[in-house]
């Protein structure tokens, strides 16, 4: 089904500017995180994975459908990343306690210790960077309310 066509919003030079200078802000995060991943020997989706892996609320932790959810890709492709860190000890898979065929994701204790000295850096990172990108973010919503007459 086609899409209905909307309008272009009416945004000015200021506008743009906004939107540049967070989008710069939020890319020049990624940039450092990308690094810092990198550094610690993983690549940057590999962190992706650890984070989704142990932010999961669940005891038994994540399957890999659930983590396809939280990383916007394919079921094959978190397969593989799985395949990946597991092959350096990072991460096991763990099979369910019922269900033998459904299958769990959590960290080792080096993906831990990994994933600590990641977390640690990034939060070192937003406290330096932070004011500038809620800054940025600020001036975008800003501008964006002024427009809509709130």
């Amino acid at each position: 089904m086609p899409r209905k066509k909307v309008p272009p919003p009416d945004l000015t030079s200021a506008d743009y500017q906004a939107l540049a200078e967070f989008r710069f802000r939020i890319r020049r995060f990624l940039h450092f995180s990308e690094q810092a991943a990198r550094a610690e020997g993983v690549e940057p989706r590999q962190h992706q994975l650890m984070l989704a892996i142990r932010a999961c609320e669940e005891a038994a932790g994540p399957t890999v459908g659930k983590l396809a959810e939280q990383l916007l890709v394919r079921h094959h492709s978190v397969v593989g990343l799985i395949d990946r860190l597991a092959e350096r000890g990072l991460v096991e898979r763990v099979r369910a306690g019922e269900d033998r065929r459904q299958v769990r994701v959590r960290l080792t204790p080096e993906g831990e210790a990994a994933l600590s000295r990641l977390s640690g850096t990034h939060r070192e990172e937003l406290r330096r960077t932070g004011p500038a990108l809620e800054a940025a973010l600020g001036k975008l919503l800003e501008r964006s309310e002024r427009r809509r007459g709130k």
